[in-house]
């Protein structure tokens, strides 16, 4: 920390936004590895700062990069910040940080977002039609579902994908018996008999994908 502020003090001989072979900023780094305090100095320098940069112009943010690999306590600096980070921006495949989260079972960021929630696209889609729940479902994240279960009122519980898939669709195919039941036990808000593009319903997938 102490070197990054050094070599802050002589930024206008510094190439503050250079990238790796990889495209990787050092602010997508630090973000990555979760210094906070690195991230918090980058911060207080954000007119040199590429905050929203892309790896190969299109891919993740360094938000993407906090949420993703679970750093919580940069994805909170980086939320406190909002008005300086595109929290909604898309990454590969047309996923939010939002997205990512869910996917890789981050639960306490996807908490986070939550908090957050009035400045959070909750039911963006990315390029297959795929929902945070949807991710969350199709990859066994209970504690994730669980969490976008308790906000129902916001989320989208039977949005479908490209196929015509819902999420309890995606977790029987999956062979989820935990998420399903989670499910199962909201069913106010569950359509449990909708069908895909090819007129297959949650307990068709179901008998259909036993192992």
């Amino acid at each position: 920390q102490d070197i990054v502020q050094l070599l802050l003090n002589h930024s206008e001989r510094i190439e503050l936004n250079a990238r790796n072979d990889f495209g990787l900023t050092a602010f997508m780094e630090a973000c990555l590895k979760g210094h906070k305090d690195v991230v918090k100095l980058l911060l207080d320098h954000s007119d040199k700062i590429e905050l929203n940069a892309r790896i190969n112009d299109g891919g993740c943010t360094p938000f993407m990069y906090a949420c993703l690999s679970g750093r919580k306590d940069v994805v909170q600096l980086l939320l406190d910040h909002s008005d300086r980070i595109e929290l909604n921006a898309r990454g590969f495949s047309g996923r939010t940080a939002f997205m990512m989260a869910c996917n890789n079972g981050q639960k306490d960021v996807v908490k986070l977002f939550l908090d957050h929630s009035e400045r959070i696209e909750l039911n963006a889609r990315d390029n297959n039609g795929d929902t945070a729940l949807i991710v969350a479902c199709e990859h066994g994240h209970k504690d994730v579902v669980q969490l976008l279960l308790n906000h129902s009122e916001r989320i989208d519980l039977n949005a479908r994908d490209i196929y015509g898939s819902t999420a309890i669709m995606c977790a029987c195919r999956k062979g989820h018996k935990d998420v399903v039941k989670l499910l199962l036990d909201h069913p106010e808000g569950i359509e449990l008999n909708a069908r895909t593009n090819n007129g297959r319903t949650a307990f068709m997938i179901a008998c259909r994908s036993v192992s």
